[in-house]
């Protein structure tokens, strides 16, 4: 897909995810998170729409596409979606999904809102990508970590809300498994955090990178192990399901890519 087709398709999804807030929430139970995911959505599409015009113009294409401008662009609403499917996400903010009283597990109340929230993160974070890639500093393992840390943060965000309503209503395994989820989230937060800082700033070995992928793709598999069981939190879809899974396979994509440029490396040498 080209890049004014990435802009065009994104445009697209910011204002569903716009039009979806607008529709579901009453204007008079717009709370402070309500406000921002309209505030980010409606900035989302006012950036993509204005950029997709300047594609389409000749004079403002030149001096837009592929240069610091489009990235600009393209970050802005990266970091706002970012921190705002997070709250999308949350069941406690009843915006995408609810906390069903009779079991305590999460259940989608919207899906439009629930599935274009994700799609409108994963299409800026693959626009961000498109324009990097055409830089001499481009890494293609920022994008994976920026990827992996959403998910991780959504796991660990989603996990600690439903965690009371889980463990007043059902046994004490799926608590057990709730309160792992969590710190499964956590920790995938903090070390996908800490791999975005230092791919960002050409800092990360070859060996970290293995390492902090293989960790994240043990507890990945625990993650989906224990959380999509029978007796987990995870056993209907919703925020705790996709995230799990999310992270599963952006963990598993990393850490082929940390075998990839270990072996490139000890093939390299001994040529």
């Amino acid at each position: 897909m080209s890049r004014f087709q990435a802009w065009c398709v994104h445009t697209l999804l910011s204002l569903t995810v716009l039009c979806s807030v607008l529709d579901y929430i009453p204007k008079n139970a717009r709370d402070e998170k309500a406000q921002y995911a309209i505030i980010a959505s409606s900035i989302s599409f006012g950036l993509s729409f204005l950029t997709v015009f300047g594609h389409l113009i000749v004079p403002v294409r030149k001096k837009l596409v592929g240069t610091l401008l489009e990235m600009i662009l393209a970050i802005m609403p990266l970091s706002l979606w970012i921190v705002g499917t997070i709250m999308i996400q949350n069941p406690e903010s009843w915006f995408a999904s609810r906390v069903n009283v009779e079991t305590g597990f999460e259940e989608i109340q919207y899906a439009n809102l629930f599935f274009f929230s994700w799609a409108a993160l994963f299409s800026n974070v693959y626009l961000v990508s498109a324009i990097f890639v055409n830089m001499p500093t481009y890494n293609p393992d920022l994008v994976i970590w920026v990827l992996l840390f959403s998910v991780s943060a959504t796991l660990c965000g989603s996990t600690t809300t439903l965690r009371s309503d889980i463990c007043a209503l059902d046994d004490a395994v799926t608590c057990r498994r709730t309160t792992a989820g969590i710190a499964i989230g956590a920790v995938m937060s903090v070390l996908s955090f800490n791999a975005v800082l230092m791919t960002g700033f050409d800092k990360m070995l070859a060996t970290v990178h293995l390492v902090v992928a293989f960790v994240c793709l043990g507890l990945s598999i625990c993650g989906v192990v224990f959380l999509t069981s029978a007796s987990g939190p995870a056993v209907t879809m919703g925020s705790i399901y996709f995230s799990v899974w999310g992270g599963a396979w952006f963990s598993t994509y990393a850490f082929a890519r940390g075998l990839a440029e270990m072996f490139g490396s000890s093939l390299a040498q001994k040529q």
